[in-house]
C-alpha cells in the first residue's frame, strides 16, 4: 500500500490531500458563467454601439443579441445552486442564486420593455446590481475556498 504522501509526491490526489479543492469543477462552472456574462454584456455594448435606432427590434433578435447575457447568468445561478451541497459554501452559493436571478429578472424585464419599443433604466442597473452580488458570491467562494486549502495544508504538514 502507497502512503499519502507517495501519491501527494507523485502528483496523485487523495480527497483529503493538502491542495484538493473543496468545490472542484463547481468552481469553474461559476468562473465560466461570469466569464460569458461579461463577454456577452461586451458583445451588447458593441451592438449597441453599431446599431443605433429606435426601431423596435424582434423577439428573435433580442435573444440573439443578449445571448451571452442570459447565459452567462443561468449558468452562474446553476453553479450557485451546485455549491449549497457543499458545507461551507452554502453561503457564497445563495450570493451567485440570487445575484444571477438578478440579473435574469432584470435581463427578461428589459426585454419587455425593448418588445414594447421603450426602454426603462432600472431595468440596466438591475442586470447589473445583480452581477454585483455575483461578485460578492465570487468573493466569499474564493476567500472560503482559500481558507479551507489552507486549513488541509496546516493541519496535513509536520513541524521541523
Amino acid at each position: 500500500m502507497e502512503s499519502t504522501g507517495m501519491r501527494v509526491a507523485v502528483g496523485q490526489r487523495t480527497s483529503g490531500s493538502p491542495g484538493t479543492d473543496p468545490l472542484g469543477w463547481r468552481r469553474y462552472l461559476a468562473f465560466a458563467g461570469v466569464v460569458i456574462y461579461l463577454f456577452g454584456q461586451a458583445y451588447d455594448t458593441y451592438w449597441h454601439a453599431k446599431n443605433v435606432s429606435f426601431v423596435v427590434e424582434p423577439p428573435s433578435s433580442l435573444w440573439s443579441i443578449h445571448l451571452g447575457i442570459w447565459l452567462g447568468a443561468v449558468i452562474t445561478v446553476a453553479a450557485g445552486a451546485t455549491q449549497w451541497s457543499v458545507p461551507g459554501f452554502r453561503v457564497a452559493g445563495t450570493l451567485l442564486v440570487v445575484g444571477g436571478g438578478g440579473e435574469l429578472a432584470g435581463f427578461f424585464l428589459d426585454m419587455w420593455k425593448h418588445s414594447q419599443g421603450t426602454s426603462l433604466d432600472f431595468y440596466h442597473d438591475l442586470v447589473w446590481y445583480g452581477f454585483g452580488v455575483v461578485v460578492v458570491g465570487m468573493v466569499r467562494l474564493e476567500a472560503m475556498r482559500r481558507n479551507r486549502l489552507g486549513a488541509r495544508h496546516r493541519a496535513n504538514s509536520t513541524g521541523p
